[in-house]
């Protein structure tokens, strides 16, 4: 099977996990060659309920002082941002809006042949049988293959 994907989506939060999961989804750009789009999701409190929808970064950026959740999702962004500064990769910074699961398997698809990269949050198997999981989600109905860092 060739290799043929063209981009690396690293889905981050303010997670330790997603920390983890950004530096390695970098290293495995910056070896291979492509480039990278740091993708958080956000449930901004307008908007219909189920929809998702991508939010440019300067959009983001303009409405982060009035919109408390574009606050928090330019925070995370801007740490990410900081962190792949020093990397041999293009990064393009991506925001959605809408359930985070629902809102990155939608990017991906979207998406030309990405391979994708997450962080697990750690949390006990019983929590995460009762809350789901936003990387088990994704590995389980996602098309594109799927990275998790623990």
């Amino acid at each position: 099977m060739p290799f043929n994907y063209t981009s690396v989506l690293i889905a981050v939060d303010d997670s330790d996990s997603a920390g983890r999961a950004l530096d390695f989804g970098l290293d495995l750009a910056e070896n291979l060659r492509l480039p990278v789009r740091i993708v958080h999701a956000t449930q901004a409190r307008h908007g219909r309920a189920g929809e998702v929808r991508t939010i440019q970064y300067e959009e983001l950026q303009e409405a982060a002082g009035s919109i408390p959740e574009y606050e928090l999702a330019s925070a995370v962004l801007e740490r990410a941002l900081g962190r792949a500064g020093e990397r041999a990769v293009s990064v393009e910074p991506v925001l959605l809006s809408g359930d985070p699961a629902e809102a990155l398997l939608r990017y991906a698809a979207e998406c030309d042949r990405p391979m994708l990269v997450v962080g697990r949050r750690g949390r006990g198997r019983l929590q995460g049988l009762l809350m789901g999981s936003v990387s088990d989600k994704t590995v389980r109905l996602t098309k594109c293959p799927v990275v998790v860092v623990n």
